[in-house]
């Protein structure tokens, strides 16, 4: 059987680290060391009509000197459209023929340029359910266009991939996928350590990395560590990715560390190194890649059992659950897992070695490979069902 090549469609070149949280570029790698990369396109407005045609959408009578494109418009019928038609003469302008995979946009790929495929990870209306994301910005009108949108695409593509098996649930119950046409793909780590960077474990240190410090549960963090902190005063909670105004003991601020930058990445990677334990108590969260990178590098974490955290941390295995967003529950795990630095290793251990198994970006191609050389074979399963790996 001919092995399928793919062309990467995003918004934001795919070879971005930018693009899709970082998610595209690792996938992008993936592909083209598997041989089966052919090209990759961005569908972001990249010229001065394009970017006034946003404004006048979204800001009726404003005039920016940096204009922003607003998901107003990206997901608005007529920006949907406009992306649409310049994706479709670049591929004629190249004569690009084969599969397209387009990771986290809504634009229509022609049938005649080969078969479609989208990967996605969350559905609108799991967003809008939530009121998280850019869908807090958006009328219950422009919500409805937007989901709308997404159904269609999603329902005209050949296959669709979800990072998790919680948005594939979505996918059929909201988007009216069928379950035939889902795979679950998960992800592989971002997080390059820089050679020869070692640093000793801080027995009793807790790492966080997100950039938005009240989406990913750093307000509530902060006070299940105030009470660790009453327990294990020499606890210390080191916060990567934001800069909130904290003064409490024990907290560090490293603030935004850019990775492609090699200092600030060594400085990261001596943040994952140095940590015990890894948190993330996200309130909303699609499928977050950090809890990967931190099982990566032997961590185990402590989450909320909410979306799809259950399908990265194997509760009592790798790290621990809480079954809601409440301090107290918070601190207990962390506790519990400060309290036995021989479990803490233990559970480092197995995050590790399950990450190495299950989430590799070797693994995410063959996923993908599996359902577009075999059109109509999911190769995860179908959404609700656990993913034979």
């Amino acid at each position: 059987m001919n092995q399928t090549t793919l062309s990467l469609v995003a918004f934001g070149l795919p070879s971005s680290p930018t693009t899709f949280s970082g998610y595209a570029r690792s996938l992008l790698i993936a592909l083209r060391s598997a041989g089966v990369l052919r090209h990759e396109y961005s569908v972001k407005p990249r010229c001065w009509i394009d970017l006034l045609r946003s404004i006048r959408l979204t800001s009726p009578g404003t005039l920016r000197l940096r204009p922003h494109i607003s998901r107003r418009w990206i997901w608005s019928e007529p920006g949907a459209e406009l992306m649409s038609r310049r994706l479709d003469a670049e591929l004629r302008r190249r004569g690009d023929t084969g599969a397209f995979l387009q990771v986290g946009t809504l634009v229509r790929i022609d049938p005649c340029h080969g078969p479609h495929y989208m990967l996605t990870d969350m559905t609108i209306p799991q967003a809008r359910r939530a009121g998280h994301f850019a869908v807090s910005h958006l009328s219950r009108t422009q919500l409805d266009v937007a989901e709308a949108i997404q159904r269609r695409r999603l329902q005209e593509a050949q296959h669709v991939f979800a990072l998790c098996q919680w948005t594939a649930h979505s996918l059929v119950h909201d988007c009216g996928v069928k379950p035939e046409n889902i795979s679950v793909v998960y992800a592989g780590s971002n997080l390059q350590l820089p050679e020869g960077v070692h640093e000793p474990r801080n027995p009793r240190e807790i790492l966080f990395v997100g950039i938005d410090w009240p989406r990913k549960g750093g307000p509530l963090l902060l006070k299940a560590f105030e009470i660790v902190h009453q327990k294990f005063p020499d606890a210390i909670l080191t916060v990567v990715g934001c800069n909130p105004k904290i003064d409490q003991p024990g907290v560090r601020i490293e603030g935004y560390l850019s990775r492609s930058d090699p200092v600030q990445l060594e400085r990261l990677a001596r943040c994952f190194l140095r940590a015990s334990c890894f948190c993330l108590p996200s309130v909303f969260d699609p499928f977050p890649n950090v809890l990967i990178e931190a099982a990566s590098v032997g961590l185990p974490a402590v989450a909320i059992r909410n979306g799809s955290r259950a399908e990265v941390i194997v509760d009592g295995v790798t790290g621990r659950l809480v079954a809601a967003a409440d301090p107290r529950e918070l601190a207990d795990a962390l506790i519990e897992l400060l309290s036995d630095p021989e479990r803490l290793l233990q559970f480092g251990r197995q995050a590790r070695e399950r990450a190495q198994r299950e989430f590799t970006w070797e693994r995410v191609v063959g996923r993908i490979l599996a359902a577009t050389t075999e059109p109509g074979r999911g190769a995860a399963g179908r959404p609700g069902l656990d993913h034979t790996l």
